[in-house]
C-alpha cells in the first residue's frame, strides 16, 4: 500500500507532479511561485506557531487539569481522545504544513541571498516544532519529512527527534553568529526585522530563545541515565535574562482572524471552567496544607481566575464538571476572560486581551527549569535562588502581560508591596532546607497557566502524574473507555493526514491500537 502525508499541500507549495506538466507548468506559473523572499514566509510561520499552541492547547490543559469542561464526562476531562477528528491534531500541523515546506523556501532564500540570519531563524524554529511534536505525539516523521514527490513516510524513533532538535539548535547559532561575524549586528537587523514578528529582528534574542530549546529538550530527558543537570544550567544560563526576552507572537487584535486565541473575539474560552488544581495553588491551600485560605493568597488570582457571584473561586475536578451549575450564586463561571465572564470581567488583564501576544516561552519557565535540574543534583542552593526567581518574575509576567508589539507590557496590575508580601509569606519557600520539589513544580505550573498547557503536561508525565509532586492533581474518577484504566501519555498523530493516508507506517508503531494514547513517550522512560 502507498502512503501520503500532506501530498496536497507539496504539490500547491512546490510542485511536485511533473506528470501534470501537460496540464500546469508550475515552474513558469506566476501565481504558484517556487521561490519567495524570507521576510514575507517567516510572519505565516510564526503565526502558524502560535496557532498550533493555542488551538491544541484546549486539549491538553484537560490532560494537565488547567482546566475542565463545566459539564461532566468530557471525553477530554476523561483523558480520552475524538476518533475521526483532527481534535489535538493542530501541532502535527503546525510542524508539517505551517512550517514544513515553507521553511525549506524560507532556508533557501537565505542562503541564496545571503540573509543568514533568516537561515538561523528556520533552523530554531524547525527546533521549536520538533521537540513540540516529540513531546505530543512521541514518533515523529523527520529523515522523509522535506523529500519531494514521496508517497510514502515513516516515523523516526522519538530518540532522533530529540536529537534532532539538538541538531537544529546548533545549525541555528553557526548561522546567527554567521550573520553576525558578516556584517557585525548583534542586535536589531534591519533585514530579519522586515519579517520577524516575533523578536522583530533582535538576533541576540533569537540565540538565548535556541538556548531555551535546548534547555527544554535537556531537562526532558530528566529520566534518563545521560541526563546531566549542569547542562539544564548551562543552557538556561545562556537564554533569557528578564521577561523581555519572552518568546511570543504578536497578534493585532483588528478581528477574529488576527486576535489572540483567548481574547474576546475568538470566543474560545467560555466553553472551559478553572480547574479545583488551579485554584487551591492560587488561594494557597496547596503550599500551606490549610483547609481555609487566610494570608496565603496569591496576587495572581483575580488576574488569572474568574469568581462566582457569591465572592468564592472555585474550579472543576474532571470530569465531574461543574456540580453547582444549577445554583447561578456558586456556579463557575467562565473562565476570565472570555466574552460571556459579566461576573468577573477583566478586559486588557494577563493575556485575555485581543492583541495579547501568542507566548511560546518565558524567563519564568526557564528558571523553574533550572531549579528542578540543580534540585535533582543536589545543589539545593542553587535550586532555591532559581526557583525564587522563577515565582518573582512569574508575578512580574502576570503584572505585565505581553501585548501587541510590546514584549513585555507597561501597566502594573500587581504592585511591588503585594509581590514581596507574597515572595516572603508561606506558599513561598524561604530557605534551601525547606525546599522541596513539589514547591518548584507546583509553581512553574501556575506560571504556565493558559498558555504552557504543553510544557505542564510534559512535567505531569515526567513525574507519572506523582500527587506527591503535583499535590493538588486529582485523577478522572472513569477514564476513556479505550484507556483500559490508564493515564493519559501520549496524542495520536493527526487523523486527516496519518489515519487516512498513512495506515501501514501507524501500524509498524502500534497507533492503530485502540489505547495507544495510554502509551508512554520515550522522553519519560528511564
Amino acid at each position: 500500500m502507498k502512503k501520503l502525508i500532506y501530498t496536497i499541500a507539496a504539490l500547491l507549495t512546490i510542485g511536485i507532479a511533473s506528470s501534470c506538466k501537460k496540464y500546469i507548468d508550475i515552474n513558469t506559473n506566476p501565481n504558484v511561485p517556487t521561490s519567495a523572499d524570507a521576510s514575507t514566509l517567516l510572519p505565516p510561520i510564526q503565526a502558524g506557531m502560535a496557532r498550533g499552541v493555542w488551538f491544541d492547547s484546549r486539549y491538553v490543559g484537560q490532560y494537565s487539569q488547567t482546566w475542565g469542561a463545566a459539564t461532566a464526562n468530557n471525553v477530554w476531562d476523561q483523558e480520552g481522545y475524538a476518533p475521526g477528528s483532527d481534535a489535538a491534531g493542530e501541532m502535527w500541523r503546525t510542524v508539517y504544513f505551517s512550517i514544513g515546506q515553507n521553511a525549506v523556501l524560507m532556508l533557501n532564500d537565505a542562503l541564496a541571498t545571503k540573509k543568514y540570519d533568516y537561515a538561523g531563524v528556520t533552523w530554531a524554529i524547525r527546533a521549536w516544532g520538533w521537540q513540540n511534536g516529540g513531546d505530543l505525539y512521541d514518533y515523529m516523521i523527520v529523515k522523509q519529512a522535506y523529500e519531494v514527490g514521496r508517497l510514502s513516510f515513516d516515523y523516526d524513533d522519538p530518540s532522533y527527534v530529540y536529537d534532532e532538535v539538538v541538531r537544529n539548535c546548533q545549525t541555528a547559532l553557526n548561522y546567527l553568529n554567521l550573520a553576525i561575524k558578516t556584517d557585525g549586528i548583534a542586535g536589531v537587523s534591519p533585514t530579519l526585522a522586515k519579517g520577524d514578528y516575533m523578536y522583530y529582528g533582535d538576533r541576540s534574542k533569537w540565540i538565548k530563545f535556541i538556548y531555551g530549546i535546548l534547555a527544554q529538550n535537556a531537562l526532558h530527558r530528566s529520566n534518563k541515565s545521560t541526563f546531566n543537570a549542569d547542562n539544564v544550567k548551562k543552557y538556561v544560563d545562556s537564554s533569557f535574562t528578564s521577561n523581555a526576552d519572552n518568546a511570543s507572537v504578536e497578534a493585532a487584535g483588528t478581528q477574529s482572524g488576527d486576535a489572540n486565541f483567548w481574547g474576546p473575539t475568538r470566543a474560545n474560552l467560555p466553553s472551559y471552567r478553572q480547574s479545583d488544581f488551579i485554584v487551591r495553588l492560587l488561594d494557597g491551600r496547596i503550599f500551606t496544607n490549610s483547609l481555609t485560605p487566610s494570608n496565603t493568597i496569591d496576587p495572581r488570582l483575580p488576574l488569572l481566575l474568574a469568581v462566582s457571584k457569591d465572592g468564592v473561586y472555585r474550579g472543576v475536578i474532571p470530569p465531574l464538571g461543574d456540580p453547582n451549575s444549577a445554583d447561578a450564586n456558586t456556579l463557575i463561571p467562565p473562565m476570565a476572560g472570555a466574552p460571556t465572564n459579566n461576573i468577573n470581567a477583566i478586559p486588557l488583564k494577563y493575556i485575555f486581551n485581543d492583541n495579547s501576544r501568542g507566548v511560546l516561552m518565558t524567563y519564568s519557565e526557564l528558571q523553574f527549569m533550572k531549579a528542578e535540574a540543580m534540585f535533582k543534583k543536589g545543589d539545593k542552593a542553587g535550586a532555591l535562588t532559581a526557583y525564587q526567581n522563577g515565582v518573582k518574575q512569574s508575578l512580574e509576567f502576570v503584572s505585565n502581560p505581553p501585548i501587541g508589539k510590546a514584549l513585555s507590557g507597561t501597566t502594573k496590575y500587581i504592585s511591588d508591596a503585594a509581590r514581596d508580601a507574597y515572595m516572603a509569606g508561606p506558599c513561598v519557600k524561604q530557605t534551601a532546607a525547606a525546599l522541596q520539589l513539589s514547591d518548584i513544580m507546583q509553581q512553574k505550573f501556575i506560571s504556565l497557566y493558559v498558555w504552557g498547557a504543553f510544557e505542564a503536561w510534559a512535567d505531569e508525565r515526567r513525574y507519572q502524574y506523582d500527587q506527591n509532586v503535583f499535590q493538588g492533581f486529582t485523577k478522572p474518577a472513569n477514564y476513556y473507555p479505550d484507556n483500559s484504566g490508564k493515564p493519559v501519555y501520549i496524542i495520536r498523530p493527526r487523523y486527516n493526514s496519518e489515519y487516512i493516508w498513512n495506515v501501514p507506517a501507524l501500524k509498524l508503531i502500534g497507533a492503530l491500537n485502540p489505547d495507544y494514547h495510554t502509551k508512554q513517550p520515550w522522553f519519560i522512560l528511564p
